[in-house]
């Protein structure tokens, strides 16, 4: 059953449907929206990127820390910006259609 928490005074959307990997491992992919522009930021369900929390929230910006499954390597910030509506991994810029191969790249 998905689970969904409001973030940046209800602004921001964020959805994820735990998925069991294995027994006791589980994935939470997020599905983020933006609640005022009716948009889609970014779009993890379905992939190996598990939301561990979120942190520096503002009204309009959020870090999720993320960590690709099974957890072998590092966590990532990425920083959801909501006034520009931008994606941003270690301060540069990410575009959502590329998002799955920029987290990648940041592990290597």
């Amino acid at each position: 059953m998905s689970e969904t928490t409001f973030h940046c005074n209800g602004r921001l959307a964020i959805t994820v449907e735990p998925r069991e990997m294995r027994m006791s491992h589980w994935l939470y992919a997020p599905l983020v929206v933006d609640q005022h522009r009716q948009q889609t930021l970014l779009d993890l369900s379905g992939s190996q990127w598990d939301l561990i929390s979120t942190t520096n929230e503002t009204a309009g910006a959020i870090d999720l820390l993320l960590r690709k499954y099974p957890g072998d390597k590092p966590t990532l910030i990425l920083n959801v910006n909501l006034d520009d509506g931008r994606l941003r991994l270690d301060g540069r810029c990410v575009d959502p259609s590329g998002l799955e191969a920029a987290l990648d790249l940041a592990l290597s």
